[in-house]
Formats: structure tokens, sequence, C-alpha cells
């Protein structure tokens, strides 16, 4: 549809007198602080200006925009106004042809806020008198517009805004940790005789963190524009071109007014207020940063403020702080958030301060890469820096291994942001460096460190390594890790491929697979919704193997697990067990001690905590595996938080219990973490009797730390173009400060062990939307705060056989704290204003159920427990 009879232009010889008010306001979205805290803040621009036609050239005009009268109000504030004196000084010139603004033309000594401000009006001016959708360049980017048309009125609704300046942008993509955008854009005209005789815009900005709704901010603009008079113009100027005609017009003003797009310009482009030194901030932030706060809120704190610092810092001067006395006993925590600046000043620091060369000292080298591992918008130079490493015989081979491990999940963020990734040098030469390699390992230790590398990459290009290596592999612990490295590829996208594989394994069609292995490729198996007929398989194998009672009684209990939160796996089970040759006692009352549960750890209306349970046992009753799994679930998405696995072989030899063929084997144990879904680098406790007494002898009753950093959860900045022309910032920063620790003790006189693992962590988020000028200040910012720790004691009484053991998860209360802060200062306003308000709330502290035998076991061997 088309306006009839309407022709978007202005008459030559006239100028249009219009009245335009525009609004800039910052809240809470779905606020419920109440009074003073509870109210936006922001500002009113109120102006007058005149419209003048100056030169044309068929249907293409030059058009003149002269204020006459300007003001600024505080919104919160009434009574609070003041003259905006800049904005009258020089006029604007924008070409304009039929509805369509063209290049604008601004006064060359006004400044960014004044050509913003005077852009942001002429963007009003931009309509089309046809229905449908087109692309269109205005104040906040290039922008999808769709316009409908009744009567002599107008609906223009913008969606897509991309800005044309997106250097130094960057936001987290992980779903569930990352940040939600919404924004809005809609314009209202009325038409009247070819001109607009009045237009409303409402523009919204909401930004919400995913996994905490209630921490957001919200910012909107609004436009009014309306017509009042006509008067007498000026005569049309006589020109060859608009280029020229714009000269002729400025003649005998002393300014020019060079051409520019119509998006608005970024009016702040480095640090102006508040800005303190690197080395100042550390000198204040020294003690926060103390290994002993770690997985403590001041920890958290500490970081990020020294990531702001880092950020708008050069080489060198990160190196004068790495470097400064003041850092000495800090340095670890210093990699962290060196790693986590993620420029090239800083990575270029941090590669020359931290040696590979060295094999004896590798912790500076091993927090780096750790550090390096959690990346959230990692550019191609580190991976080249990685990509070096991994070519360079690095003498340290653990130290080898973690720049692998660190490669692959770099590789896996960065080629999220980038799809195309594989076209890259760099991840082409990772691919194939690593496929060479694997091909050529001269051992079981070196195909492991490329395989869990590979893991932690997920590209699609690996999945004929990972296939044949799962299938073929002679070693259990081969097979068992290229099973496991399955774990980061999208099940729908691979599931032709592999899932054939992993059910020949599971089955044992070709081979026998260590029951390790089996369960392992049950896991993905389930995962992939498997049909009624294939879950019907796997029960019956449960009931058929009864020599292996202990995996037929893990397969039980996984899928009744997973059936409680899984409506596809429930349903399907249902279904088969309406067959009571398959639902009876033969499947459901397994013999075996092994055990899968998983439950709540915490329960929110944004997102579910989740931890899981699993423990594999051999037919002795002897440990083989047990993990601990926390995930974090909300309603799109899932994220794995932490897996915390033991492993033990050939400890039925050690108590004179292993099965015909496996005396001789030798006792191993380990721990596998996988944090963030980063496999990192596997530790071994002990290998081989002498081993084992070794470690009895020189296991720590008290806690030692195994893993301690600042992890940059949340990272996210973005600048809003808005539709009057002012830019908000809009950044949001979360960290995890962790400390993972353990101790343990052993008495062989009474033949018993007792140990406790801490996961600590504190997290701290903060956020702020505020506008991007010199001239006006206003915004809201927000963050929080918490503390937590779990302890998983384990209790082992090993005088009989088979073993007792008890096992128990603890959480004490927990306290977690909101801050909300909102704010306005300008230079043209008196007074400042600042409105504060807080809310926190408390978790009792809880005992975790792990399962009905389990808690039988802990009053056997505890009958004082409740």
């Amino acid at each position: 549809m088309k306006i009839s009879a309407l022709a978007l232009s202005f008459s030559n010889g006239k100028t249009y007198k219009y009245r335009y008010e525009t609004s800039v306001e910052f809240g809470k979205s779905n606020s419920d602080v109440p009074s003073k805290a509870g109210k936006t803040v922001g500002y009113k621009l109120t102006t007058e200006f005149d419209l003048t036609p100056v030169f044309q050239a068929g249907e293409e005009q030059l058009l003149k925009i002269q204020f006459t009268s300007a003001a600024v109000a505080s919104v919160s504030r009434q009574g609070m106004q003041k003259e905006l004196i800049s904005l009258l000084k020089r006029p604007i010139y924008f070409e304009y042809t039929n509805g369509i603004v063209g290049k604008v033309y601004a006064a060359e000594v006004d400044s960014v806020f004044c050509s913003n401000v005077k852009k942001g009006v002429i963007s009003l001016f931009q309509v089309q008198e046809t229905e449908g959708q087109r692309d269109e360049i205005d104040v906040s980017g290039e922008c999808n517009a769709y316009y409908t048309v009744s009567g002599n009125y107008i609906t223009k609704t913008k969606q897509n805004c991309q800005n044309l300046e997106i250097g130094g942008q960057f936001s987290n993509l992980n779903e569930v940790l990352g940040i939600t955008v919404e924004s809005s854009l809609v314009t209202k005209y009325k038409m009247d005789n070819g001109i607009i005789s009045s237009a409303a815009s409402v523009n919204k900005h909401k930004a919400v963190l995913n996994a905490r709704t209630s921490l957001n901010a919200e910012v909107i603009d609004r436009q009014t524009l309306e017509y009042t008079s006509t008067g007498s113009g000026v005569d049309p100027i006589s020109a060859n071109s608009i280029e020229d005609a714009v000269k002729a017009a400025s003649k005998g003003t002393k300014t020019t007014f060079p051409e520019s797009l119509l998006p608005s310009g970024l009016e702040i482009k480095h640090c102006r207020e508040n800005c303190e030194k690197p080395i100042d901030v550390l000198g204040k932030l020294k003690d926060d940063f103390d290994k002993e706060n770690l997985s403590k809120v001041v920890s958290g704190k500490a970081f990020l403020k020294m990531l702001r610092t880092f950020r708008n810092s050069g080489k060198i001067t990160i190196e004068e702080v790495m470097t400064h006395s003041d850092s000495y006993s800090i340095v670890p925590q210093l990699l962290d958030v060196g790693a986590a600046t993620q420029t090239q000043a800083a990575q270029q620091a941090m590669m020359q301060l931290v040696g590979f060369d060295d094999e004896s000292s590798i912790q500076y080298p091993e927090r780096l890469l750790f550090a390096l591992a959690y990346s959230t918008h990692p550019g191609e130079y580190l991976l080249q820096d990685l990509m070096a490493l991994m070519k360079k015989n690095v003498p340290n081979i653990s130290l080898r291994e973690s720049i692998a491990l660190c490669m692959g999940a770099v590789v896996h963020t960065f080629c999220k942001d980038y799809p195309k990734c594989t076209s890259t040098e760099v991840v082409t030469d990772y691919i194939l460096t690593v496929r060479d390699e694997f091909s050529k390992c001269p051992d079981e230790a070196c195909k492991l460190m490329y395989l869990r590398s590979i893991g932690n990459s997920g590209l699609m290009s690996f999945i004929p390594l990972l296939v044949k290596a799962a299938g073929e592999s002679q070693s259990a612990t081969l097979a068992l890790t290229a099973v496991q490295a399955f774990r980061r590829y999208p099940i729908q996208m691979i599931k032709d491929k592999v899932l054939p594989v992993l059910q020949g394994i599971f089955h044992q069609n070709n081979k026998k697979h260590d029951s390790s292995v089996r369960l392992a490729a049950l896991e993905y198996i389930l995962r992939s919704q498997p049909s009624i007929p294939d879950l019907r398989n796997i029960l019956l194998s449960a009931i058929g193997d009864q020599e292996e009672f202990e995996v037929s009684t893990f397969i039980i209990k996984r899928i009744s697990d997973i059936a409680s939160s899984d409506s596809y796996i429930r349903s399907a089970l249902e279904s088969i067990l309406s067959d009571q040759r398959l639902n009876n006692y033969n499947l459901f009352a397994q013999k075996g001690k092994s055990s899968a549960f998983s439950s709540f750890l915490a329960v929110t209306r944004d997102a579910n905590s989740t931890y899981g349970l699993y423990q594999e046992n051999t037919k002795s009753g002897v440990m083989k595996k047990s993990a601990m799994a926390v995930d974090l679930v909300n309603k799109a998405s899932k994220q794995h938080l932490l897996t915390f696995g033991i492993y033990a072989e050939g400890m039925e030899a050690l108590v004179g219990d292993a099965p015909e063929g496996e005396e001789s084997s030798e006792a191993t144990a380990g721990l596998a973490l996988t944090m963030m879904d980063v496999l990192l680098r596997p530790v071994e406790f002990f290998r081989g009797t002498s081993g084992l007494m070794s470690a009895v002898w020189n296991a720590p009753s008290e806690p030692v730390s195994a893993l301690q950093g600042n992890l940059l959860l949340q990272d996210h900045f973005q600048k809003l173009h808005l539709s009057n022309g002012l830019i908000v910032d809009l950044s949001v920063l979360g960290v995890a400060s962790i400390d993972l620790s353990g101790s343990i003790s052993i008495s062989l006189w009474y033949k018993n062990s007792h140990s406790v693992i801490t996961n600590s962590g504190a997290l701290v988020v903060e956020g702020t939307m505020k506008l991007d000028s010199d001239v006006l200040k206003a915004g809201i910012s927000f963050s929080a705060e918490t503390e937590a720790k779990i302890d998983f004691q384990t209790d082992v009484n090993f005088a009989d056989m088979p073993f007792k053991m008890c096992l128990q998860m603890k959480r004490p209360p927990l306290e977690y704290r909101e801050f909300f802060e909102k704010f306005e200062r300008s230079r043209y306003l008196k007074k400042r204003f600042r409105a504060k308000s807080s809310r926190k709330s408390n978790t009792s502290p809880v005992s975790y159920f792990i399962n009905e035998k389990n808690s039988q076991m802990c009053r056997v061997m505890d009958p004082d427990q409740e």
C-alpha cells in the first residue's frame, strides 16, 4: 500500500519549524524496588529547529537544520534544567531524496555529542511511503526496516541493527553463562501534504544475565517530533553538485562541513574518568590477590578490577605490573588476569614473561595455560602462539600435554565464534599436526595426549580418527579416552557416523571391551535418543550378563536415573516395561553395588544446578571408577561445570581377589578433572605397590590445594546506538574464583581411611549500562556475589572383604547478595544523583542424598549418624 499523492520533499523557499523532544531513561527491567531506588534515571532534551531546503537537483535535495533553542533536564529530578547553547551554534546539512537520507555534512568543529544529537533528529526524517521491508542505514547503523501504512499514518519497525564500527565488541557465546540483549524500535509517523506532521518513536534495549535474570538493565530512548509552522526560507543555491552547495552555504562562516555517514560516532575513545594506573591498582589490591583469598569474593573483585586496567594497557605497562616487587607472591593470580585480558598486548607480555623451556619449573606456564583454556573470545594470535608451542620440543612431558589440551579448548571457542574457522591457516595447521603426530606416536601416553586435545576441540575433522581409536584400540584406556572425546560434538550431527560404532562397543559385537569403555559408550547412546528396540536390547543385555553383574547394575541404575529427568527415555522405558516379561524382579533386583544417581544442587527461577554421582565397582566390590558431575541447566541449554572422576585399576590384586588372568595387573589410581567442559591434564596418584605405599606415607592429613585460579565466566562488551544519536556502553564481567583442595588420612593399623575433597568457590558478577558521553553521564550498574563450598567426604574400612565405604556430600550455609546503583551527573546540572539498592538471600546447609545403599552403609559404619 502507498499513501496517495505523497511526495516526501520540502518546498524550496520555505522554512519548516519543528519541536523535538528526546529522553534517555535507565532502569531495571520489571523493577520491584520502591521509592527513590526504583526510579529511572537519565535526561530529557527539548529543542526547536528550522528545516530549510538550500539546494535541489532533480529529486535530490540538500536540507539544512538549525537549532533555535535547546535545553537538557534531569529525568529523575524536577526543576533540574539547563540550556544547551552548543547545539545552537552551527547547522547541519544532509542529502534527502524521497524520504531517504544520504550523506550528512556536520560542522568539523562540532563536538561528537552535538553531531550525534543532530544525526538523531535527521534519522527521524528517513521514512518510506510504501509498505514492505527494506534495509536502511541510519543513526543506529544498518537495520532491517519494516513499514506498514494506514491512511496518512506510517509505522516503521526496525530490527537487527548492526553497528558499522564493531571493533572491540565481544560476547561469551556460551548460552547458559552469556548475556541476552533484546532490542526494539518502533516509530509512528503522521504525514500531511508531503511532509512529516509528527513522529514518535520508542527504542528499548534490555540486557539480561541468562543464569540470573534478576541481574538486568534497560535503557529506553523516546523521540517526539512535531511540525509547528512554515516560514519564509532562502532561495536555492546555484551549484553543480551537493558538495559545491555545502561549500557555498557555509561560505563566510569560517567552518568546514566534511561529509560523514549517518550512524552516530564514538564520543569517548579513551578512559577519562576515575582512571588509575595499573601499578597503583596493584598496590591497592595485592593483599586481596593473596593465595589465601582464592575462592573468596575479595579475590574475584580484585580480579575484575585489574582486568579492566589490563584491557586498557599496553604490553610494556603490563610487563611492569607483572615484574613489580608487589607482584612477587601473586604472580599466578596476575597470570589469570593476563590470560583473561585477551588483547595482543597482554598476550605478548605473558609469552615474554613465562618460559616453557625449564623442565623442572612449570608452575607459571601451567597456570597460564589453565587460564588461557577458558578464553571467552580468543584471537587468532593466541592460536598461533599455542601452535608454535605445540610444535616446539618442550622438555617437560606434563607441560607438553597441557599445551595440547589448551590448544584444543581454545580452538573450540574460536570456532564457535567463527564457523568457517577450519579455513584459517592456524586451525588447519592444528588439524594436520594432530593427525600426523598421532599416527607417529611411539607409546600410549602420546596417543592419549592427542585424543584429549581432540576431545577439547570438538572439531568435525577428527571424527574418523576418534571412531577408529574407539572401536579398534587394544588398550582400554585409549578406547575410553576416544569415546569420552565425543562429549563436545552435537549428537545429531555425528549420530549416523558414531552411533553404530558405539553400539558395537557396548554390545561387544566384534570383541570384548573393558566395562568402563562399554559404559562410556552407553552414556552417549542414551543421549542420542535411542529407538525403543535399541533401548530394549540394552535392558536385555543387563539381564543376560550376570557374570558382569556390576556392569548390569550400573546399566539399570543409569537408565532409571536418566528417565527421571528425560521425557523421551521415560516414555520409551514405560513402553518397554509394559511387557511383563521384562518388567520383573530379574531386571531391577541386580545384586551389584555400582550406582548412578542425580539430583539438584540448587533450584532457581532461571536455572537449575544438578549433580550426578556415579560409581562403577569391580566384581569383588572394589571401586573401579567414581565420578561427580555438576551441571548448570536452563530452559534452552546445559553447561557442564565440573566432572570430578577418580579411577582405580588393578586394585583387586592388592587384596588377593583379582580375576583370573589379571593377578599381575599393576595397581593404578588417579584423578580426571573436566571443568567448564574443558578436560584438564589427569593426575596420577600412584602406580604399582611401591607407588601406593609412597602415597600412603605422604598423603596430606591437612588440606592441600590441587587446583586454584580465577576463571572469566561472563564477558560481554557492546555499544548500543540509540535512535536519538546517543550511544550506550553495555559491559558485563563475571568471574569464578576457585580452590579445589583435599586431604586424606590412612591407617594401616586400623585398616581404614578418611578423605575430604573440598570444592570452594566465589562468584562475582559486575555489569554496567551507561551513556558513552562526556556531556551527559547516566546509567545503571548491577553486581552479585556469593561464596560456597561443597565437601565430598569418603570413609573406607578395608579390614574385611568386601570393603565398607560411606560417601557424604555436604554444603554449609550460603548467602547470595545483589546490588544495584543508578546515577546521573552532568556539567550542565549542578547536583549529582545516585540511588542504591541491595538484597540478599540465605540458604540453609544441606547434606545431599547419594543412594539408599550408601545411606545404609554409612549407618553401619557410624551408627550415631542420623
